[in-house]
């Protein structure tokens, strides 16, 4: 194989480890150093399926740290919160990234809902419903994502 033959594989290698890189799920910021360090893979070796796997760990190292990062967001959320709303109790309790939400209602009936956390997205879905969260100190704003103009279906909790 001549010199241009080699060039011309090694680039064409380094361009798919980049487009796999920049099509992958995970953080930015990781992604052109490991994209990097697949296109030097490939050029220690002229073989292409190389290249192929060293891009392909670079993407599951990169998920995993994503998931990392999406468990501890979440947990920084554990623990048990409390509002009224509309007069009715809310007690909501959080535990690594699920949880429930009691509401103890005026005529004293009791409703419980299964709630699930996505924190890399902002969203917490009770029951069937999905809302918005943010976070400010010791309270828990949680806002219905698809409430009207007119409704205030805002609720802020207070960490217990």
């Amino acid at each position: 194989m001549t010199f241009s033959k080699k060039a011309t594989i090694l680039s064409l290698t380094a361009i798919v480890a980049l487009a796999l890189a920049a099509c992958s799920n995970g953080n930015s910021q990781t992604q052109p150093s490991q994209a990097s360090q697949a296109s030097n893979s490939s050029a220690s070796s002229s073989s292409t399926s190389t290249s192929t796997s060293a891009s392909s760990s670079s993407s599951a190292t990169t998920s995993t740290s994503s998931s990392s990062a999406t468990t501890a967001a979440s947990t920084e959320l554990d623990g048990t919160y409390t509002a009224t709303h509309e007069g009715d109790q809310l007690t909501l309790t959080i535990s690594s990234g699920k949880g429930t939400l009691t509401t103890l209602e005026r005529d004293g009936e009791k409703e419980i809902e299964q709630v699930e956390i996505d924190s890399t997205n902002q969203r917490m879905i009770i029951g069937d419903d999905v809302h918005r969260y943010y976070i400010n100190g010791n309270q828990l704003t949680v806002e219905d994502i698809d409430q009207e103009q007119d409704q205030d279906d805002t609720i802020i909790f207070t960490k217990q």
